[in-house]
């Protein structure tokens, strides 16, 4: 008979202990039982290597270029440490692109970064001013290894997870443990984590969080102080890892309540020293954040909610909540970007935000409910609620309606409570044939499923290319997918360069998707930058000088702006000097106008211009080019005696 279900405990049946009672005589049978630590570890371990074996030969891909490949603080190996452990997670890359933190509170996470600076100088450390293609290659090779490491921290703490929850969650339930251990292990909602290198902050947060909960227990268990020790390094670790560590100031004292059942004053008591990190860390923090970036809060791309109505940005957060609750048991599409305007804006008529508020609302009711009885699903619900709330966006701009990184952390709770539903529910039927044989059925078609859906993503993220082009067709309203997969044509037809009709192909595809995220959001200059850049390498400069206005008028500091319009200048110049050669003085006019467009502070194309709508018999359009050459060039004499030919000119023709 299956015994009561009390205060959280998982009872093992009969059918559970089939294994171990039926062992040959002669074996050991915890060396061969699923109920084994290091049975179950090696199951997860293999399970972890065949769902991410075919990162390996990945390059890098999305934000790995900031954090990575583009960041001479981590490329510099140990020398770049301290840069890494005193500066903003991203600022190596703002300082190349002429930027600072668009970012509220900034970015402050050197753990990742310093394992990828460990990595680099066992590699080998690259100059910060060495370029090319060369450096390129190597760097993108280097990938390969930091993808291994990847998925070995991946297994690390997969491996973690099971201890804890075999110590601390379901002790007496070794295999309630394991399944959600094993269900925490085969989602692919962890895709984007693991085959992205630059989501390894994410999983050593984790990591350290559930080794804060180990020593925090063990602390509490055997009084030893060098637990405490190691909770509060671990705590501090989780924190340099990514913010979600904070969370452990809320959690702790419920986890103390419900697991060593103190009071929660006590519990609140035991916390206090957590707080000494805590206090390191927003040092550390304060030190190395700078000041936003003036104007950053204008941009969509980085405010979600800068056009919604206060009642749009709350509905649309519950319906991102929502969202978040189907990804977690339906983790398809999966896409790597929910930025502008792939999450669009809505209303509370969305049946959608009700849903979502009167589920979330029913879990934190349920949440209090069950701490108040000390039961493990009020920690596995505070544990999920706890980490979304951080990533919600309710009281903290993230920079992102979403993300599928951001449920990491909470998948850990879902995991909890869908491992106990699953046991809790065959107890219901107390059926041992059932018992024994319908969780291990429905585990290994879970597997399959899992594996598949996984196995199939992770070739999404092999680079930017199979990224975005794979992205765009489940995610067309994303501005940066679009801009994204347009930069990826660009690179294509750079590639074609000896197929003039495959590389205008590819120029025309870039042309559309950067015109998509235009028509998404006018305001995104890089898509105008580069869609200029796109038609004047498609032999259409003219085409490209209002989509580089553009950019000049709402951000003239822009990174190669100013090289792409000097381009252009000379084009037109060399244009203009050529039809004038030929005594094609409309033609000429035409594109002296063009260049100084383009470049309106270099003295000389005026006076060119000046020189054509003289000759054109345009005197008043002559004077006035000629007298904005001599602002730029007031000494110039050249220019003075034809201001004084163009008078003398319009003065004749005033006599006639």
């Amino acid at each position: 008979m299956a015994q009561k279900l009390k205060k959280g405990k998982i009872p093992v049946t009969q059918g559970q202990e089939g294994v171990v009672k039926n062992a040959a005589p002669g074996l050991k049978p915890k060396n061969f039982s699923l109920s084994d630590f290091r049975m179950q570890a090696l199951l997860l371990a293999l399970i972890a290597i065949v769902f991410y074996c075919n990162t390996f030969s990945h390059g890098s891909a999305f934000d790995d270029r900031m954090a990575i490949t583009d960041n001479n603080y981590v490329l510099r190996g140990f020398a770049g440490i301290p840069d890494i452990l005193t500066k903003d997670a991203f600022q190596s890359y703002l300082e190349q692109k002429n930027g600072a933190n668009q970012l509220a509170g900034g970015r402050y996470r050197p753990l990742s970064l310093i394992t990828y600076a460990i990595e680099q100088q066992f590699m080998g450390t690259t100059d910060a001013d060495e370029k090319g293609d060369a450096r390129e290659t190597r760097i993108n090779e280097q990938m390969h290894l930091r993808h291994l490491v990847n998925v070995a921290f991946y297994m690390l703490s997969v491996i973690v997870l099971l201890y804890f929850l075999r110590t601390v969650i379901f002790p007496a339930n070794p295999s309630a443990a394991f399944i959600a251990a094993l269900l925490f292990a085969i989602h692919p909602l962890h895709t984007e984590v693991v085959a992205n290198v630059k989501s390894r902050d994410e999983m050593l947060s984790l990591l350290f969080i559930s080794l804060t909960l180990i020593h925090a227990f063990r602390y509490k268990e055997r009084g030893k102080t060098k637990y405490l020790i190691l909770a509060l390094v671990s705590f501090f670790l989780a924190l340099l890892s990514k913010e979600y560590g904070v969370t452990l100031i809320l959690l702790l004292p419920l986890f103390f309540y419900i697991f060593r059942k103190e009071t929660i004053i006590e519990g609140i008591k035991s916390t206090l020293p957590y707080l000494i990190p805590l206090g390191l860390y927003l040092l550390l923090r304060f030190i190395a954040i700078s000041g936003m970036a003036e104007g950053a809060e204008n941009n969509v791309m980085n405010y979600p909610y800068l056009f919604a109505t206060g009642v749009q940005k709350l509905a649309t957060e519950f319906e991102v909540l929502i969202t978040y609750l189907r990804l977690l048991f339906y983790p398809a599409p999966l896409i790597c970007d929910y930025s502008y305007n792939q999450v669009p804006y809505t209303s509370f008529a969305n049946p959608m935000v009700w849903m979502a508020f009167i589920t979330y609302s029913g879990m934190v009711v349920a949440m209090v409910l069950l701490v108040k009885q000390r039961h493990l699903l009020g920690f596995a619900l505070a544990f999920f609620l706890a980490n979304l709330l951080l990533v919600s966006n309710f009281f903290i701009n993230i920079g992102a309606p979403m993300g599928e990184r951001l449920v990491y952390h909470s998948s850990l709770g879902f995991s909890i409570i869908i491992a106990w539903l699953l046991f809790w529910g065959f107890q219901k039927i107390n059926n041992p044939p059932i018992t024994r044989n319908g969780l291990p059925v429905i585990m290994v078609l879970l597997i399959l499923a899992c594996g598949y859906k996984t196995i199939d993503r992770n070739k999404d993220w092999k680079n930017d290319e199979t990224l975005f082009m794979a992205d765009i067709k489940n995610a067309p309203n994303s501005v940066l997918i679009n801009n994204n997969a347009a930069a990826n044509c660009m690179n294509m037809a750079k590639k074609s360069f000896s197929d003039t009709v495959e590389r205008r192909v590819w120029f025309e595809k870039a042309v559309s998707y950067f015109s998509k995220a235009i028509s998404i959001y006018p305001g995104h200059m890089l898509a105008h930058l580069n869609r200029g850049l796109c038609y004047f390498n498609m032999g259409s400069p003219e085409m490209a000088l209002p989509d580089w206005d553009t950019v000049r008028n709402h951000e003239p500091n822009t990174q190669n702006l100013a090289k792409y319009l000097g381009i252009a200048g000379k084009y037109f110049y060399s244009k203009g000097m050529n039809y004038e050669k030929n005594n094609q003085n409309d033609s000429a006019v035409n594109a002296f106008k063009l260049c100084t467009d383009a470049t309106p502070e270099a003295p000389e194309p005026w006076f060119q211009l000046a020189l054509a709508c003289k000759m054109t018999g345009r005197p008043a359009e002559a004077k006035s080019a000629i007298l904005h050459a001599l602002q730029i060039a007031p000494n110039n004499w050249e220019a003075k005696q034809l201001l004084g030919d163009i008078e003398n000119t319009s003065r004749g023709q005033g006599g006639k």
